[in-house]
């Protein structure tokens, strides 16, 4: 059994968001994952279970719980996997209880298949701008629960300065994501054709993430559905600088499937 620590959606080699990815050479009780995830204090821990012909089984804990899928944590596997001699071919596939994903592993980056968009229902704006701590004038559309793999509220703010100067009330959005059966918040600004974004997921035990796979495919989708998105547009989403960890976060659309990904970098080895 082989465990990493690894930074996925680096920009220039640097940055990224932190996950620890384990192989494993014997199959692991949803316990014995819940404590190494919570030993290792990464905000996702992918498992994987390698099977033939490029298809892994792959789950993700955080250090509280387990989710369906992980978009940081799928990037930093595929990149262990593939710099490991693990993967032989450009496509692989993960299963997760999101489902059956194709993973695309070409020399630049790692792009994962996104589950098919469920729009779920328009969020309370106030109520929103509230806990965000934020005026309701500067959100610019209804917020909204989109999920391409978690759930999260989708979030558009006025301009750079309102997302850098959000203060974010955690108790009432752990209250409010768990009443929405949410994730979180995604928060977007957009200035000179350049995305930029905030992920916040207290209630799963992160208070703010570097990088954000799944909730930067929600946001496509939400752009999309506001007309800020034309077509096939590849977007690069930018997020982390105000943790001085600056991502960026790849999203496009072939054929209806969104893809979502970035590069990653193996920053050492762990003990089990």
């Amino acid at each position: 059994m082989r465990a990493f620590e690894v930074s996925a959606f680096t920009k220039d080699g640097a940055g990224g968001n932190l996950a620890g990815v384990v192989v494993m050479d014997n199959l692991l009780s949803d316990s014995d994952k819940q404590a190494i995830a919570k030993k290792y204090g990464y905000s996702e821990t992918a498992f994987i279970e390698v099977f033939e012909d490029n298809n892994f089984n792959v789950s993700f804990f955080t250090p509280t719980e387990e989710v369906d899928l992980c978009g940081h944590a799928t990037i930093a596997t595929f990149h262990v996997l593939k710099e490991n001699g693990y993967i032989n071919k450009e496509v692989a596939y993960q299963y997760t209880k999101a489902g059956k994903l194709k993973v695309l592993c070409n020399e630049k980056n790692v792009l994962m298949e996104m589950s098919k968009p469920i729009i779920h229902e328009d969020l309370d704006k106030v109520e929103c701008a509230e806990i965000l701590g934020i005026e309701s004038e500067k959100i610019v559309n209804i917020p909204k629960k989109i999920a391409v793999g978690l759930p999260d509220a989708m979030v558009i703010v006025n301009s750079n300065e309102t997302l850098k100067n959000l203060k974010v009330d955690f108790s009432r959005m752990i209250a409010y994501s768990n009443k929405h059966q949410m994730t979180g918040f995604h928060v977007c600004s957009i200035e000179k054709n350049k995305y930029y974004t905030r992920n916040f997921g207290p209630a799963v035990g992160i208070d703010e993430e570097s990088a954000t796979g799944t909730a930067s495919g929600s946001m496509y989708v939400y752009l999309q559905n506001k007309g800020y998105i034309k077509g096939n547009e590849e977007i690069h989403f930018l997020q982390g600088d105000i943790m001085d960890l600056p991502s960026e976060i790849v999203v496009k659309l072939e054929d209806e499937t969104i893809w979502v990904g970035g590069q990653a970098t193996i920053i050492k080895q762990l003990s089990i």
